[in-house]
C-alpha cells in the first residue's frame, strides 16, 4: 500500500474480477460451504505428519517446501541446478518435479545426482510417472493412486516409501489417502481439479474431509497461474494453516516459479527467506517522500534474510503499525527521523541526511548486520 492509489486501484479490481461471477476474467467459484478453520482470525496451523523427501522432511513442523517442475530437455537441468545452488538470496529448488516417460528420463536423473555429487544433498526429486517404474530410491512418486493401485501400493510398502497421491476431485484424493493409509504406505494429497477455478474452495473441503476422516496426511498446493490467481489461490490457503508444500506451474523459467513461490510464501507470513518490509499508505500527515525512501532503504537492507524493518510516515499511527517489527524508520518532524528497537524509540530527531547509516549502525549494534556478498543488495 505504499504505492500511489491511481497504481493500486487497478489491482484491486482485477481481483474483485475474480469473484464477480458477470466478469470476463475467470472467477473462483464457491461450491459446497465446508469450514475448515474453526476461528479464521486466529492463525493455527494445520497438524499433519511429515513425510521424509530426499534430504527434507515435509509436513508437520517443518517448513512448508518448495516444489518446482523442470520443464526442458537434457542436460540443461544441471546448468540451472548449478545457477540455483549457488544463489545468494533463499530462492533454491528444494524439491525438483521430473516427468519421466522412458528409461531415459531415469538415466538422465541418476547422471544429474552423480555430476552434482555433493550439492544433491540440498534436492530431493518428485516424479511424475506415466508408469511407475523408476528407481523409487532417488524420488517421491506422484502418482493417480485409482489408475496405479494396488500394484503400486504393494511396491511402496515393500520399500518403505511414501507416495504422493494426484486426484482431480476431492472424493477420489479422500479415497486414495484412506487406500494409502489402509496399506500402511504414507502419503501426502494434491488436488488437481480441471477447473483451477473451484479449487481453493476444494482444497479447504479437502482439508474438512481429511480432519472428518482422521488424516493427518500433508497437503501439497499447486497454482497454474504465476500472477494474481496463484497469489489468491495459495495465499488464501496458506493463511487458512493449509498447505506442507506449494508450487507454481507456468510456461515460463523455473526460476521465475521459484521467485513467486517465496514471495507468496513471506508475503503470507508462513516462510521468510529475504528481508520484511512495514510500509504504511501515504497521507497527508507523511513527513517524507514514503515511495522513494522505502526504495533507498531496500536498496541498502535488502540482503538482511529474516529481519523485519518499517518505514513510517509520521509518529501518529506508525509505531502501532509496525508494533512487530525488529527496527523501525519514522518520521518524527520535518527533515527528521526517529529510530525503533521494536517498540522503543531509541533515537529522537536523527537528521534525514544521516538517516539512512544511523539505521545501519542500529541493526549493526543489535547484532542483525552482515555485510553483502557476491552482488547482493546493499
Amino acid at each position: 500500500l505504499t504505492e500511489d492509489p491511481e497504481y493500486e486501484i487497478p489491482v484491486c479490481r482485477e481481483l474483485v474480477a475474480r469473484f464477480n461471477p458477470n466478469a470476463e476474467t475467470p472467477l473462483f467459484s464457491t461450491g459446497p460451504a465446508t469450514a475448515y478453520t474453526e476461528d479464521c482470525f486466529d492463525y493455527k496451523r494445520r497438524e499433519s505428519e511429515s513425510i521424509k523427501v530426499g534430504p527434507f522432511r515435509l509436513g508437520g513442523a517443518h517448513p512448508v517446501r518448495v516444489i518446482t517442475r523442470w520443464k526442458a530437455e537434457g542436460s540443461e537441468i544441471l546448468s540451472f541446478l548449478e545457477a540455483q545452488l549457488q544463489a545468494t538470496q533463499a530462492l533454491e529448488p528444494e524439491i525438483l518435479e521430473w516427468t519421466f516417460s522412458t528409461d531415459d528420463d531415469v538415466d538422465a536423473l541418476l547422471a544429474a545426482k552423480k555430476t552434482l555429487a555433493g550439492e544433491t544433498s540440498r534436492i530431493a526429486f518428485l516424479a511424475r510417472f506415466s508408469d511407475p517404474h523408476a528407481p523409487w530410491k532417488d524420488v517421491l512418486p506422484l502418482v493417480d493412486i485409482a489408475v496405479y493401485a494396488p500394484r503400486l501400493l504393494e511396491e511402496a510398502k515393500r520399500l518403505g516409501k511414501p507416495l504422493l497421491v494426484d486426484s482431480e476431485t476431492v472424493e477420489d484424493a479422500l479415497a486414495g489417502e484412506a487406500a494409502c493409509r489402509n496399506a500402511g504406505v504414507a502419503c501426502a494429497v494434491l488436488l488437481s481439479p480441471s477447473d483451477q477455478r473451484s479449487v481453493l474452495h476444494e482444497v479447504r473441503r479437502l482439508a474438512a474431509g481429511l480432519r472428518d476422516a482422521g488424516s493427518r496426511a500433508p497437503i501439497h498446493l499447486a497454482a497454474n497461474d504465476p500472477g494474481l490467481d496463484a497469489a489468491v489461490l495459495l495465499g488464501s490457503l496458506l493463511c487458512d494453516g493449509i498447505g506442507d508444500s506449494v508450487q507454481v506451474v507456468s510456461s515460463g523459467e523455473p526460476k521465475n516459479d521459484l521467485r513467486i513461490v517465496y514471495n507468496i510464501l513471506q508475503a503470507s507470513g508462513v516462510r521468510i527467506t529475504k528481508t520484511e518490509y512495514v510500509s504504511c499508505p501515504s497521507c497527508g500527515r507523511t513527513l517524507f517522500d514514503l515511495q522513494k525512501t522505502t526504495e533507498r532503504i531496500k536498496s541498502q537492507t535488502g540482503h538482511l534474510k529474516g529481519v523485519k524493518i518499517a518505514i513510517m510516515g509520521c509518529i501518529v499511527n506508525g509505531p502501532g503499525e509496525m508494533a512487530d517489527a525488529d527496527f523501525g524508520y519514522v518520521g518524527g518532524a520535518p527533515g527528521k527521523i526517529n529510530l525503533y528497537v521494536g517498540k522503543e524509540c531509541v533515537k529522537k530527531g536523527v537528521p534525514t541526511a544521516d538517516s539512512d547509516q544511523a539505521l545501519i549502525d542500529l541493526i549493526r549494534s543489535n547484532g542483525k548486520w552482515v555485510e553483502p556478498v557476491n552482488g547482493e543488495t546493499a
